[in-house]
């Protein structure tokens, strides 16, 4: 498996369970709510762990989990 990467989640669509994340490795990384563990959902501005991998459509990430909440958002992990 390859090394988690963190970053921060840019825009993240709840109807449509699709969003971006910031890595901090400088990409910018498509995310799908079924990757999320827990079966938490996430918002902008929430720090996140994930494992960056690339298919057809680019890089998505996979095993996506909260590091840290940002102020103001909902907790529900």
């Amino acid at each position: 498996m390859a090394d988690r990467v963190s970053g921060v989640v840019r825009w993240y669509n709840q109807a449509r369970g699709v969003g971006y994340i910031d890595g901090d490795d400088g990409r910018e990384i498509r995310v799908d709510g079924r990757a999320i563990e827990d079966g938490t959902f996430v918002v902008e501005g929430l720090r996140v762990t994930y494992v960056p991998a690339e298919d057809a459509d680019g890089w998505h990430a996979e095993h996506v989990n909260i590091v840290k909440h940002s102020p103001g958002a909902p907790d529900h992990a």
